[in-house]
């Protein structure tokens, strides 16, 4: 695991979006109790979230609804952090 910033974290998300390689990133806050992980296979993003809200949602790439929620997940899990934990596996 690896301690960035959170503007660093957000850029990768958004790179995670556009790229074509299967792909499993979890973030974690600095107490690590709260997570978000997301998972890129095929043409689906898979969001798990688990902290504030425990659900796990499965979106359709091509649609533009997949960056905004996972946006919105984003801010829902993070809304004060400055720094966060990355675990990123590319399959």
């Amino acid at each position: 695991m690896q301690e960035i910033p959170i503007k660093q974290a957000k850029s990768i998300l958004k790179r995670a979006l556009k790229g074509k390689v299967n792909q499993k990133i979890v973030l974690f806050t600095k107490k690590k109790d709260r997570l978000l992980t997301v998972e890129t296979c095929e043409s689906n993003l898979v969001i798990t979230e688990q902290g504030y809200v425990d659900a796990t949602n499965t979106y359709q790439l091509s649609k533009g609804e997949a960056k905004h929620e996972l946006t919105a997940a984003f801010k829902r899990e993070f809304p004060r952090s400055h720094q966060l934990y990355i675990n990123q596996v590319k399959e």
